[in-house]
């Protein structure tokens, strides 16, 4: 672009020749990418005298170029008598003293000159916004600044000003502020302001400084993993900003974050390591790293491994032999084993048994192979030994369980069956004689009669059947009395021999019943007391038959029958009332019934009144007689105004009882006798037939009531049931409630 420059032609004045420039000053101060134009005009009397004249630069070049491209031209004015120096954008290059120089007549040689000088604006060369220091060392906040005039640079944290002529700690240069040992305090925002007097320019840059910490990690414990499972462990590091981790397996030199089963969060510091293996016992490093700074620790992870029992072998020995079990388990830890037998409650303890000085239970432990063989000694083995035993391996993971079985062979016994019964036969009902031999190994049995061994089929009236540890002899006697007998059962193992001997007894029906009597008689019942034959050396009693016909009958062919149970309540019911009866007892066995004895002939009572009801008290039938009040019995109620009665329904005599009469009064023990208060009774309350219980209602609390109960028939009214009540004292009451 072409710099048009208007020049205003001088009015020459009669003086000393001279240049004179404009703009006028010895100085001439603008600022850089501006435009400025120096004129050069000649103050003589006579212009036409002036030849050569020229503007000369800082280095006293003469300048002559006039492409008004250029930076730096010349342009020619006023018939060549006025040149200009024309700056078409100013640069800090430009800026120095120019000379604009002349000759005047022949020889005189004028020369003025002007110094240019550029202006720089402030300008921010070097400072970041956001800038980054760490913690503990020294850090320059960059605030480089190009201005011209010098300017003046103060800083400022969070809007305070900062006082860097009293402080040891801040030092500023032309680059920015030095700050020694930085502290976490010194995170903000600072501002720095830089001011140039000459022209006011003042300029401010914010600056985010951010103290940034190393990473730090927590000395970590040793870490315990199961075998199979998985886990994760946690890497606690702090820094500003957060570091990310990373794991290392220390033997391999891998970074886990690329291996299969393992996964590393990294803004975490977790590990997780799943189906955790074996060969994962080893140490391993916790790496943190962030801006600031790096950090490691190592940690040993050990795998445990839960406790396995690879073998616990069964034994067999002789009673009285000494003998041990051996249990073998493996794991990490190495487990601690101990044995326990399943029929009780308790195990082993290590060492000598306190109450079995034959039991010693130990154990040796390998750590470094992981394995661990627990013993448990017998000395003088017992048949209690024979059973079940359980091999517990414990760790601290948890327990593993194994069965074991120690047999305790003995020669063959007959404790169990040692005090069998006589077996029993009889006609053609054979006798079965069961011989069990207790044995381990088991045992062989041979049977033997009149001293000669039984064999299979031996006999038509013996039959054997089993050779051990059970067998059977099925004898079947066919009336021939040479087979009631004894016989022998022989039992034998490579331990040894035993035998015992089984009677085989004929066994017939009962004797006669010893005795009979009737213990209570009503118009329907007759409760009769019988006293069986005797059973000494015989079949147990069955049951009792009784046979009963009226006076008129006088046939036993049609009479009727009952049977009870042996030693049942003899009870006879629904017979007729003043009807004479006739009846006749006997016993029965496996065999079959016995003679017939215990004649009786009893004439029925008339149709009556039911017998008296019995009332039950706490779920019981109180054993005071029929008289339920006659002493001081006195029941007491749970409630204070209630009491639930209950009673047995009682015999009808003849007469379906139709109802139940209720009547309860207050009484009180007067001198030491009861006296009731007939102004304070209820009236007769009756209470159905089908039903055995009523509740009184409405009753006062600490009262003792007289209650009577009597069944009642078409007849007439039982003799009344009596008790005394006494009801609960009340529980006190608030006089206000909420």
């Amino acid at each position: 672009m072409k710099l048009e420059v208007a020049i205003v032609p001088f009015t020459f004045a009669a003086h000393a020749p001279r240049l004179q420039i404009q703009p006028e000053g010895a100085t001439i101060e603008k600022p850089v990418d501006s435009g400025l134009a120096l004129i050069c005009t000649p103050n003589v009397e006579n212009p036409n005298l002036i030849t050569q004249l020229e503007w000369r630069d800082p280095r006293n070049r003469r300048i002559d170029t006039t492409d008004s491209r250029a930076p730096l031209y010349i342009q020619r004015a006023f018939g060549e008598m006025t040149i200009v120096l024309i700056f078409s954008k100013l640069t800090e290059n430009f800026a120095g003293k120019y000379t604009c120089a002349a000759n005047y007549a022949t020889s005189e040689q004028l020369v003025a000159s002007t110094t240019v000088k550029t202006i720089i604006g402030i300008t921010w060369v070097n400072a970041p916004e956001s800038q980054y220091s760490t913690i503990g060392r020294d850090y320059k906040i960059k605030c480089e600044i190009k201005a011209n005039p010098e300017p003046i640079v103060n800083w400022l944290k969070d809007g305070e000003e900062i006082n860097v002529t009293n402080s040891n700690r801040y030092i500023t240069d032309q680059q920015g502020l030095l700050i020694k040992k930085v502290r976490e305090s010194d995170d903000g925002v600072y501002t720095c302001r830089a001011l140039v007097f000459k022209t006011g320019q003042i300029e401010t840059r914010n600056i985010r400084v951010e103290v940034q910490i190393p990473p730090q990690i927590k000395p970590m414990e040793p870490v315990e993993v199961v075998e199979g499972e998985e886990a994760s462990i946690i890497c606690n590091g702090t820094g500003k900003p957060p570091p990310a981790f990373k794991w290392i397996k220390e033997k391999t030199r891998e970074d886990l974050s690329i291996v299969d089963r393992f996964t590393v969060k990294k803004t975490t510091g977790a590990l997780v390591i799943h189906r955790v293996e074996f060969n994962d016992d080893s140490l391993y490093k916790c790496v943190a790293e962030n801006t600031a700074g790096i950090n490691e620790t190592s940690v040993k992870i050990n795998v445990l491994v839960k406790p396995k029992v690879y073998e616990f072998l069964n034994v067999t020995e002789p009673v009285g032999s000494t003998t041990k079990i051996i249990c073998k388990a493996q794991g990490r830890p190495a487990p601690s084993i101990s044995f326990k037998k399943l029929t009780k409650t308790d195990p082993f303890t290590d060492g000598v048994q306190s109450y079995d000085p034959r039991i010693k239970q130990e154990f040796i432990r390998n750590e470094e192979k992981g394995e661990t063989v627990g013993i448990l000694h017998f000395n003088k083995l017992r048949r209690s030994d024979d059973g079940l035993y359980v091999c517990i391996a414990e760790n601290k993971v948890e327990n593993a369980y194994k069965n074991g079985h120690i047999t305790v062979q003995f020669p063959p016994t007959f404790e169990v069956t040692e005090n069998y019964p006589p077996v029993w036969s009889w006609e053609n009902h054979p006798g079965n004689l069961t011989c069990i031999a207790e044995s381990i190994p088991n045992a062989t049995i041979q049977w033997k009669f009149n001293g000669l061994h039984i064999e299979e089929n031996n006999t038509p009236n013996i039959q054997k059947f089993g050779n051990g540890p059970i067998s059977y002899l099925i004898v079947t006697p066919y009336n021939d009395h040479r087979f009631y007998s004894m016989y022998e059962c022989i039992a034998t193992n490579t331990l040894g021999v035993a035998s015992r001997l089984i009677e085989l007894r004929k066994a017939t029906v009962p004797e006669h019943i010893l005795q009979v009597r009737p213990e209570s008689v009503t118009a329907t019942t007759i409760k009769f007391h019988i006293v069986g034959p005797s059973n000494f050396r015989g079949l147990p009693i069955r049951s009792i038959t009784v046979q009963y016909q009226t006076e008129r009958e006088r046939t036993w062919a049609t009479a009727k029958e009952h049977i009870w149970s042996y030693n049942a309540s003899y009870i006879l019911e629904n017979l007729v009332p003043e009807q004479v009866y006739n009846f006749r007892f006997a016993a029965r066995n496996d065999v079959g019934i016995g003679g017939w004895s215990g004649d009786q002939q009893i004439q029925m009572p008339r149709r009556s009144v039911p017998a008296e009801p019995k009332l039950i008290i706490d779920g019981q039938l109180p054993d005071v007689g029929s008289n339920y009040v006659a002493a001081d019995l006195v029941t007491e109620s749970h409630y204070a105004d209630h009491y639930k009665m209950q009673w047995t329904v009682p015999n009808d005599n003849g007469d379906p009882i139709d109802s139940y009469i209720i009547r309860y009064c207050v009484t009180q023990r007067v001198n030491g006798l009861w006296r009731d208060s007939e102004s304070e009774c209820s009236g007769e309350i009756i209470q159905s037939y089908q039903h055995t219980t009523y509740e009184m209602s409405d009753l006062r609390p600490d009262t003792t009531y007289k209650v009577e109960l009597r069944a009642h028939n078409a007849i007439g009214l039982s003799s009344p049931a009596e008790i005394r009540v006494r009801t609960a004292r009340e529980v006190s009451r608030p006089l206000f409630s909420v």
